[in-house]
């Protein structure tokens, strides 16, 4: 059984978030080496909880709101200056962050650390995370169509 100090959360993020964005959105997500600031801004942020016997932790997709409504537009196939409802903005980060924390899941319990995720939920606003010291956490910032995007995680074994 592997360990999360063991598991390479960031490079398992690194491959599934831009396989995700690439299969839904059609668009190329590139991680950005260097220093990544925490997100602080006002966005549109996904998060779905994971657990297990010996896993347990959170995943955030945070985008910024216009970026967000651009995804949703080309995820739908509309226009991409064409209005988003909030309900079909909630819809698509959802599912975008559901698609995220299902392919971590699977390559944690892929590595031993069997799991399950919560239904994902969408928050807006400018906001912090908290980590407790016992988790392992993770920014990880991505590059998109000239925009920034930012996906956390927060992992531990218990």
């Amino acid at each position: 059984m592997s360990s999360t100090n063991e598991f390479d959360m960031r490079g398992r993020l690194g491959t599934i978030v831009p396989n995700v964005f690439s299969t839904m959105a059609s668009v190329a997500a590139t991680p950005q080496e260097g220093a990544v600031e925490k997100p602080n801004k006002e966005r549109v942020s996904g998060t779905i909880g994971i657990a297990g016997e010996t896993v347990t932790g959170a995943v955030y997709v945070h985008l910024p709101d216009g970026f967000a409504r651009q995804i949703a537009n080309a995820i739908l196939g509309n226009p991409p200056d064409q209005a988003v409802a909030d309900g079909d903005l909630n819809d698509v980060v959802g599912e975008l962050t559901n698609m995220v924390g299902g392919g971590l899941k699977s390559a944690l319990c892929d590595a031993g650390l069997r799991c399950a995720m919560s239904t994902p939920s969408v928050i807006r606003g400018a906001f912090a995370i908290d980590v407790p010291n016992a988790l392992r956490p993770e920014i990880l910032q991505f590059s998109c169509q000239g925009q920034t995007f930012f996906v956390e995680a927060h992992l531990k074994c218990a």
